[in-house]
């Protein structure tokens, strides 16, 4: 039951949106902001060709956002940790 005024229109009942599904989404970033964003398409594995191919795409990647970075040298650290479970 709910508070109402006797002459108020009764609430609204909004249907819930079928959502989009999951994406897969591999970024790379520094302190500046994101250099490469990549999204995967449903139950697409990341298996080592595409990894690759997205390395090799990150350094014109950077080239384009941050050239004075890409002139001092770049340093990857690749972080693989389990994603936090409870």
């Amino acid at each position: 039951m709910q508070w109402k005024h006797a002459s108020s229109p009764p609430p609204k009942k909004f249907r819930a949106m079928k959502s989009a599904g999951k994406v897969l989404l591999n970024v790379f970033f520094d302190v500046q902001g994101p250099l490469l964003v990549e999204f995967f398409e449903h139950r697409k594995s990341i298996n080592s060709d595409v990894y690759c191919e997205t390395l090799r795409s990150l350094p014109r990647s950077i080239k384009n956002k941050r050239r004075r970075l890409f002139m001092k040298g770049v340093v990857l650290l690749h972080d693989n940790a389990r994603p936090h479970v409870s």
